[in-house]
């Protein structure tokens, strides 16, 4: 099967994190995997974007718990959506989110990002979404 978002050396995705340190951290570090990265500080501005200047983006990393429009949503709207139902989803949670993560799998959540964010995590879960794609080696 043909993936649907092919890989590039600077494909876009979108980060949707309310914490502006979590934000700059999370976008360093995909930024550090070879992607462009556009932060939104709620699923509500990422879904605009989304529609809009974004339209291209390969993946989005969104954080369960925001303001204006929780990931839970902005998930369930990308799912709802033609333009954008297969677009790798991830989401960042907490293991209190448990009744979160239950409806994200039911939408069809590609995966998660246990909290606290770290370089690991991050590239283990891209590598997973982009199997095909060559990652930067970096300086261990």
């Amino acid at each position: 099967m043909a993936e649907p978002y092919p890989s590039t050396a600077r494909d876009l995705i979108i980060v949707a994190e309310d914490s502006p340190p979590n934000r700059k951290i999370l976008g360093h570090l995909i930024e550090k995997m070879g992607f462009t990265v556009r932060s939104f500080e709620n699923g509500d501005l990422a879904w605009k974007a989304l529609n809009g200047e974004c339209r291209n983006a390969v993946a989005i990393v969104s954080d369960i718990m925001m303001p204006c429009m929780d990931g839970i949503e902005f998930l369930r709207l990308v799912r709802e959506s033609q333009a954008f139902a297969e677009l790798p989803f991830v989401l960042i949670t907490a293991i209190s989110e448990n009744e979160y993560m239950e409806q994200a799998t039911a939408l069809n959540v590609n995966s998660y990002i246990q909290k606290p964010v770290t370089f690991q995590r991050v590239s283990a879960k891209l590598q997973e979404l982009f199997p095909n794609k060559t990652f930067p080696r970096l300086a261990g």
